[in-house]
């Protein structure tokens, strides 16, 4: 599943991510998940949920939010694609040398062959 997130959304994600890995987290092992309020007039949470980002769960003390596996792959795979992109890129710029060079070799070869011609 391919999510598209905005700027605020981003920032959002990372935030509650950050925050979760900061209480959650020892040696950079994951102990547990944090859930956090559900507040429903929150219109960048409302986004995110439906995003499939976040996560409703019924719980005792009222609707939580946690953070859904799309959210924690969200980074990874954006990160992910920008370098593949750049691969991309570099492999373009790659064969528009060689296309170029070969070119101009054929440019040369057929200038000389023209003056050994006559």
């Amino acid at each position: 599943m391919k999510i598209s997130l905005n700027l605020a959304q981003e920032r959002e994600l990372h935030r509650l991510i950050d925050y979760e890995r900061s209480l959650a987290e020892a040696n950079a092992d994951p102990l547990f998940r944090c859930a956090f309020p559900y507040r429903p007039d929150n219109d960048l949470q409302a986004e995110l949920i439906d995003l499939k980002v976040l996560s409703l769960k019924q719980g005792g003390r009222g609707n939580m939010v946690v953070i859904s596996s799309y959210g924690y792959s969200y980074f990874p795979e954006k990160a992910r694609l920008e370098m593949r992109n750049q691969q991309n890129a570099r492999r373009d710029v790659k064969l528009i040398a060689i296309a170029a060079l070969f070119s101009a070799a054929a440019m040369g070869i057929g200038f000389l062959l023209g003056l050994l011609a006559r």
